[in-house]
């Protein structure tokens, strides 16, 4: 099946500008017609899912171009595929450290929050237990 640049960008939820910019810098490489009209390829379409799948775990652009280049190249790329993959691996592992650490603050400040309004809340139910009581007193 072939995809027109409207319907692969709806398809997998990017704009027409990004694939574009991703035609630009080698990253997806489509068809074109005698009118110059893009045609993007099954297999366009499952190489650009798999690109934003690495750009989503934090893939650098210049990575994401030198893997495309090794992943062309086809078996003798493999190493170097490998390569930058193991590094991203590390740099996504600190990311994760990063994030268990704010994930940590957060619940220390949501738990601090959360224990802070329960407890006005039970001094102004007791306040409010306290105005009522005086008040039945006076009469």
């Amino acid at each position: 099946m072939a995809y027109r640049i409207g319907e692969l960008s709806k398809l997998i939820g990017i704009s027409e500008h990004t694939l574009r910019y991703y035609e630009k810098e080698g990253l997806v490489v489509p068809e074109r017609d005698k009118n110059n009209i893009r045609h993007y390829s099954e297999d366009n379409k499952l190489w650009a899912e798999f690109i934003l799948h690495m750009k989503g775990t934090g893939m650098s652009l210049d990575d994401l171009k030198s893997y495309t280049q090794l992943w062309k190249s086809g078996e003798e790329g493999t190493e170097g595929l490998l390569e930058i993959l193991i590094s991203h691996r590390g740099k996504v592992m600190n990311q994760l450290e990063n994030y268990k650490k704010n994930l940590e603050l957060l619940n220390t400040k949501i738990d601090f929050y959360q224990s802070s309004i329960e407890k006005n809340k039970a001094a102004n139910l007791y306040e409010k237990f306290v105005h009522i009581k005086k008040n039945r007193d006076k009469l």
